[in-house]
């Protein structure tokens, strides 16, 4: 990345970068403050997978820019492509039992461990020395996220393999096969929901919860004796599930666990449900769906030996996929960073008690090199984090780029990585011819048509006024956004492909979802009839 974020000033031309860096909407585009720059690192393996494509980064004006591309060097290139296919057979199989029994122990332990960790006790010596530790076990945890990716090569051949076979009528069918798996983010749903359930059955909970803004809940709550109680079931919750935030990559992204207000918002929403829409029976019809699947799939194989069991081969590597993308963005993208914050916080408090910042939340705004030497040298660098807050809040202003000058050339050969990851998962798909301004187009992510009232959601703090039936239009969607899709009608985003995450979710829950529009946040308005159409992959906007 760049060694430094300089003042807003417009975005680079192509003449500027020479069609270098391009930015592939991996996730929605938010600034990103100085400290987590540096030790928050998204990272791909491709080197030990054979891979002839890198992945460069930048950071311009707080945003996060990436660009895949082929090796510079033509000699890597061809030496690369002799065995990448064979290598990428052999290993996007391991990936799943590798995540499961060598990387996810010790990342659960250590965030275990991070969460009740007294780091007041610690000397400035001794956070110094714990700061250098985080940052390189952040580099492992983007190591082992990097392997990850390699995951969706399994999921796309099993579905490929899956459409060969059964040609299916609807193009998400073979996607249904992988779902149904239980996996932290439907733990954290069934425990917000059964919170619900505790608010439905009390009246004064129920009447308490309704006229009262999500913000204001835990003063109200606190007020009287079944309020308490449930505050001391929310807290337990919390304890366990409150390690995340509705963003990425940002240690500076406040968690649940300390403003409540967001999980309450998604709560508010659930205590109007009935219970049909608990959860648990959404999980059971989905697992029911990929067993129905399989087994008339397994059927039209009974009598190829050979065939069927290749097809359960796929099966087997392709059914880790959905437990890999929940889990490893729980314990990775959410709770890894989140114990993090929590230790820079402690820093931040010290520098703050020193006169050296202004608050404990402005060691966000400063790099490692200078967060070390406020600590250990007294460095004053009020005036560099006021600064740059100031900057980033103008650049939040700012709608960045899609794509910073030409695209880079294409990949040798058809590169079934780049189909995978750049394709399926994020979305980006060339350019069509449509010309109708009321009509947006997307990945067809999940089947069905819905015409409602849209909700232009940009954080799951501003979800309150989402009510049952509406549309949500977003940026991207996250596990913490998981109890949105019992109450929508439909989804639509401007990032993400068949495998994103969104997807991925509004086939579980069995609501339509067009993903990749690009421009839906920024076109579609609060408010307007839309028409979601996840079979055709396009947005009608009425009016």
């Amino acid at each position: 990345m760049t060694n430094d974020t300089t003042s807003p000033r417009a975005f680079p031309g192509p003449d500027e970068v020479d069609g270098f860096w391009s930015f592939d909407k991996m996730h929605a585009p938010r600034p990103i403050t100085p400290l987590s720059q540096r030790v928050i690192l998204p990272t791909l393996s491709e080197a030990e997978y054979d891979s002839p494509v890198i992945v460069l980064e930048q950071v311009v004006n707080y945003y996060y820019y990436a660009s895949f591309r082929p090796h510079p060097d033509p000699a890597v290139v061809n030496d690369r492509l002799t065995r990448y296919k064979a290598t990428l057979a052999a290993k996007f199989p391991t990936v799943g039992p590798r995540w499961e029994h060598e990387w996810k122990p010790p990342l659960v332990a250590k965030v275990e461990e991070h969460k009740t960790a007294d780091w007041a006790a610690l000397s400035d010596a001794e956070l110094s020395a714990k700061f250098d530790w985080f940052v390189e076990h952040q580099r492992h945890q983007w190591y082992v996220h990097g392997h990850i990716n390699f995951a969706l090569l399994a999921a796309a051949a099993f579905c490929d393999y899956y459409d060969a076979l059964v040609h299916p009528t609807d193009r998400t069918e073979s996607y249904l096969c992988l779902q149904g798996h239980r996996t932290r983010t439907v733990d954290a749903t069934v425990g917000l929901w059964r919170l619900s359930r505790a608010v439905r059955a009390d009246a004064g909970l129920l009447a308490t919860f309704r006229a009262t803004p999500p913000t204001e809940l835990p003063a109200v709550l606190a007020s009287s004796p079944a309020g308490r109680a449930f505050l001391a079931d929310l807290a337990a919750y919390l304890t366990e599930f409150g390690w995340r935030s509705d963003a990425v990559y940002d240690m500076a992204d406040v968690t649940w666990r300390e403003d409540p207000s967001i999980p309450l918002t998604a709560l508010g929403g659930f205590i109007d449900l009935g219970d049909g829409d608990d959860p648990e029976r959404h999980l059971a019809r989905s697992a029911a769906r990929r067993d129905e699947l399989v087994a008339a799939a397994r059927a039209k194989l009974a009598g190829d030996i050979e065939q069927l069991a290749h097809f359960d081969e796929l099966f087997a590597a392709a059914s880790f996929n959905l437990p890999l993308t929940e889990d490893h963005a729980f314990w990775i993208d959410q709770s890894g960073i989140a114990v993090f914050r929590r230790f820079v916080l402690e820093i931040g408090g010290r520098l703050v008690a020193r006169g050296l910042l202004d608050a404990a939340e402005d060691v966000h705004y400063l790099f490692p090199d200078e967060l070390k030497a406020a600590l250990g040298q007294g460095t004053d660098h009020r005036g560099a984090a006021h600064r740059r807050r100031i900057e980033m809040a103008e650049c939040a202003a700012v709608v960045p780029p899609p794509v910073l000058g030409n695209p880079p050339p294409p990949p040798p050969e058809p590169d079934p990585f780049m189909d995978a990851v750049v394709v399926r998962l994020l979305g980006v798909t060339p350019p069509g011819g449509n010309t109708d301004p009321l009509l947006l187009t997307g990945v067809g992510a999940a089947k069905g048509k819905v015409t409602g009232r849209a909700r232009v959601v940009r954080s799951l703090s501003l979800a309150s006024d989402v009510d049952e039936g509406d549309i949500v239009v977003c940026e991207m969607t996250l596990p913490p956004w998981v109890p949105l899709f019992s109450i929508a009608a439909a989804f639509v985003t401007d990032t993400g492909g068949v495998l994103s995450h969104c997807a991925i979710v509004a086939r579980e829950f069995g609501i339509p979802a067009v993903c990749g529009t690009q421009v839906g946040t920024t076109v579609i308005q609060d408010g307007q009839t839309i028409t979601v159409d996840g079979d055709a992959g396009t947005v009608r906007i009425h009016g």
